[in-house]
């Protein structure tokens, strides 16, 4: 049985891997940092897109803009955000919106901490 979003403590894991991202990018910081300043807007995007489709009960748009989040978060090693990206993908698939605004908040607590870890 796999276990739930619920079930997992996504505060173990690190808030960004900063040396995986920079591995998958051949150590290129200049192009790191580009490409983690087009995510943090990517997710300032999607997070409106987020509260749009939850007010409308659109569970495909929740599920879409969950699953573009996931990959992008993916790819940069940031893996708590990924976990509730996905979390997010895994209730629009579902159809029932009724957990999406405690999901949605609780992303938007990690872009915060996402945010701060790699301006420090």
């Amino acid at each position: 049985m796999t276990q739930s979003y619920a079930d997992k403590d996504s505060t173990t894991l690190p808030i960004w891997d900063r040396a995986a991202a920079l591995r998958r990018l051949d150590g290129d910081e200049a192009l790191l940092s580009e490409l983690m300043d087009m995510l943090l807007n990517q997710i300032e995007e999607g997070i409106a897109h987020f509260a749009e489709a939850i007010e409308r009960g659109d569970a495909r748009g929740v599920e879409q803009t969950a699953h573009s989040l996931k990959g992008a978060s993916a790819s940069l090693g940031a893996e708590r955000f990924r976990q509730c990206a996905f979390h997010l993908e895994q209730i629009g698939r579902s159809g029932d919106l009724s957990d999406a605004a405690n999901a949605l908040a609780k992303l938007r607590e990690e872009a915060h901490l996402l945010r701060q870890a790699f301006r420090s």
